[in-house]
């Protein structure tokens, strides 16, 4: 902390507290009581060294798009400080004092960051490690002391060996690898697919629908040259929290072509602006909503939904079918969520698909990081088991048949979605 000779702060820290404050539009008395801070793409590139005092209550912090060059030891020094945002910041460093054991949720995407600093192991409390995007080669082996670490996002940095200690955490649920120089002999090159003949000019893709806009593209319904309807995704070039969407695209187009019901069909791609062209599905809901600040690493499900105890079974059996099915070729989804999960039932029966490829990355089967990776999916897999146990009715039985699935699950002598398959059947 910067004071003169009496004991105050400094003209230049009494800047920068005032300047926080009037971005963040408070007043100093609200500031004290202040629980999240948002200063969106203020040009800031420091902050003020008792920031614990001007929001000692200060539980998340948004720094995004900012022109932070370092996260701030400051950062470590706010006791209750649990989630952080970094994101496309300037950053090349990290100043081992801001890693402290109240973080929770860190988010470090779209950086120029080299290493990680070996105090992430005192991070006893983090639950998702947001990394993608930056230029790691890689991990301290401290990372393994991270034992509460749910989520972690690696896509897109320069990860030279295969990282076990990461991948070996017994809580690691959900991981995203895609783009690194190890996983270069992995990356299936030759995923294309053919041009979709009945849509000839962009401005019939343009003029469709919006289905959804994430961060790797635009999702639209089309209706094609023939008078049907199909939907397309225009794909971007920007890295995003995932992972870079080409491997998406790449990942997408290998699960279709599994010819596994849970699988989104692609058909083609377009001719006029590359586009990828899918089925439309229609009349599909939802599973859950994503994680929630409060949840971190668990989905949100409305308070009103119910599955029957046959509905749960079908949620079950089709997706250990579709997972069995892209690890068999080795390929992960590393975002096996409910809010990943499309279902429409109707007279016909359940029918569920597997949606959103945007964290997955091919891996090697037969190597020991291989066997970590599909272990980690597995995990994700019982997690959403124990959800769907919430969500039946009053069926004690399919409860029961639910909890031994877990159980199967989470038995560490199984190592793959075929076991848990050949088990079940």
């Amino acid at each position: 902390r910067k004071m003169n000779r009496n004991g105050d702060d400094t003209e230049e820290e009494r800047r920068q507290i005032s300047n926080i404050l009037t971005l963040a539009k408070i007043t100093p008395s609200a500031a004290l009581t202040i629980s999240k801070l948002d200063l969106f793409q203020c040009g800031l590139d420091s902050l003020p060294s008792n920031l614990p005092q001007i929001c000692p209550q200060l539980e998340i912090l948004f720094l995004f798009k900012n022109n932070f060059e370092e996260v701030p030891e400051v950062i470590g020094a706010c006791p209750n400080l649990q989630m952080v945002s970094f994101k496309s910041n300037k950053l090349t460093s990290i100043h081992p004092e801001a890693l402290q054991p109240q973080l929770r949720w860190c988010i470090l995407t779209d950086n120029c960051l080299e290493a990680i600093p070996h105090t992430i192991g005192r991070c006893v409390k983090l639950q998702k490690l947001m990394l993608s995007g930056n230029k790691i080669k890689k991990l301290p082996s401290e990372i393994s002391m991270c034992t509460n670490l749910e989520l972690v996002r690696l896509s897109s940095n320069l990860i030279e060996k295969p990282p076990i200690d990461l991948l070996s955490i017994p809580a690691l649920s959900w991981v995203a690898l895609s783009d690194n120089p190890f996983l270069d002999s992995e990356t299936k090159d030759s995923m294309k697919v053919g041009i979709y003949p009945d849509i000839q000019k962009t401005e019939t893709v343009l003029a469709g629908e919006v289905l959804g806009k994430g961060a790797s593209g635009i999702t639209r319904k089309v209706k094609t040259d023939k008078g049907s309807y199909v939907a397309v995704k225009k794909y971007v070039s920007n890295i995003t929290s995932d992972g870079n969407p080409i491997e998406e695209r790449k990942a997408s187009i290998a699960a279709s072509s599994l010819e596994c019901s849970s699988m989104i069909k692609v058909l083609g791609e377009t001719s006029c602006c590359g586009s990828l062209v899918m089925e439309l599905l229609e009349g599909y809901s939802v599973l859950a909503n994503p994680p929630s600040m409060k949840t971190c690493t668990r989905d949100v499900y409305r308070t009103d939904l119910t599955l029957t105890a046959s509905v749960a079974r079908e949620f079950v059996y089709q997706l250990l079918n579709a997972l069995t099915a892209i690890h068999s070729i080795g390929l992960c989804h590393g975002d096996f969520y409910g809010h990943n999960i499309l279902y429409r039932i109707n007279d016909g029966g359940t029918s569920i698909k597997l949606s959103d490829f945007g964290a997955a990355f091919f891996y090697e089967k037969e190597a020991l990081y291989g066997s970590l990776v599909e272990k980690i999916e597995i995990r994700a897999f019982s997690h959403l088991v124990e959800e769907l146990v919430q969500l039946v009715d009053d069926s004690c039985k399919i409860r029961d048949q639910l909890q031994s699935i877990i159980r199967v699950s989470r038995d560490p002598s199984i190592g793959s979605f075929k076991d848990i398959a050949a088990i079940l059947s």
